[in-house]
């Protein structure tokens, strides 16, 4: 062994060693498929240019990854589970507040996470190659933010309101939760409760494409404001006797 040689390293099993190597290189393959997808969309992305920048063989690194589908898919499950990552830090650093300013924390959380990288944003609900599906491990990542804000919904939509005959929408809400088996809004879920959870999420998304496309800038409207007026309709609807706006 040489002089200067770290005696731990030479007692690493082989095997380890490998595994070690191994996840450095898909580390290294999907940074750079976040920097293709930063400059061009998920479209440019490309495994062949990823092998050519990496000094790689076609071949070899198809080894890692089988497909530019399934570097898509490692890099939208990894973007899910930190925005999911991110939503239950917020909640968990906000559990004694109310559940309607835990709604803001949430909001706040999700918005801040999407403009500090906003081409990971566009990659994860943005428009996808033809074709492309997410695969379980993508769909069990971003579980736990839509739990985390069906709960918090369900924690303002605790009061008495008039019944009301299930609609489309409900039964087509009421599948998904089903199919999900665990969705945050208990093993009954409550229609209004799925429908709040799903209009946030769809009105965070749409307010923060239009500010990430700089149209609520170029219109001088505060997307800050706008997110607390959205909420206050949420929560309205949440706590009050009327149907979702």
């Amino acid at each position: 062994m040489p002089a200067n040689a770290d005696p731990s390293e030479s007692a690493e099993p082989a095997g380890s060693r490998r595994e070690r190597l191994r996840r450095q290189t898909l580390g290294e393959i999907k940074e750079h498929a976040l920097g293709q997808v930063a400059d061009g969309g998920a479209a440019a992305l490309s495994l062949n240019a990823i092998g050519k920048a990496m000094g790689m063989s076609g071949p070899a690194i198809y080894r890692y990854f089988p497909s530019r589908d399934a570097v898509l898919s490692a890099l939208v499950t990894d973007g899910y589970a930190q925005l999911t990552a991110v939503l239950e830090q917020a909640d968990a650093g906000a559990r004694r507040r109310t559940p309607e300013r835990r709604l803001e924390v949430l909001a706040e959380a999700y918005r801040t996470w999407a403009t500090a990288q906003p081409q990971l944003y566009a990659l994860l609900f943005g428009l996808r190659p033809a074709g492309y599906e997410d695969g379980d491990e993508a769909i069990a990542a971003i579980q736990g933010a839509m739990e985390v804000l069906l709960r918090t919904i369900g924690a303002i939509a605790v009061g008495p309101r008039p019944r009301r005959p299930r609609d489309a929408l409900d039964e087509q809400l009421l599948r998904w939760a089903a199919s999900r088996g665990s969705t945050g809004a208990g093993e009954d879920p409550d229609p209004l409760v799925l429908r709040l959870g799903v209009l946030t999420w769809t009105r965070l998304h749409g307010l923060l494409g239009l500010e990430l496309a700089g149209i609520l800038g170029d219109m001088d409207l505060d997307p800050v404001a706008l997110l607390a007026a959205e909420l206050r309709t949420v929560v309205d609807a949440a706590s009050g006797p009327g149907d979702p706006a």
